[in-house]
């Protein structure tokens, strides 16, 4: 199996935590962690899974702020809502 290089635009490996920081190797710390709640219900508690991270970002190009989602090999784009309310 090949190694895929660092610029692919997959996710840095994420340690699990549990109500800590996250820890991500070769990247800034990422601004928001994203979880999956898992429920067990042997002892009943609320387990949150590490499934991702987000990352605040300033375009160089326009200086516009928009947000970097990583999930797994899925790289989203999120951008403030716009849309004026009449």
């Amino acid at each position: 199996m090949e190694q895929e290089d660092a610029g692919s635009g997959e996710m840095p490996a994420i340690e699990p935590a549990e109500n800590g920081p996250i820890e991500v190797s070769g990247a800034k710390q990422p601004d928001f962690r994203v979880v999956q709640p898992e429920y067990n219900l042997q002892e009943g508690k609320t387990i949150f899974k590490d499934v991702g991270a987000l990352w605040h970002n300033v375009s160089q190009k326009t200086g516009k702020e928009f947000y970097t989602l990583k999930i797994g090999k899925l790289r989203l784009l999120v951008f403030p809502n716009q849309k004026m309310q009449q």
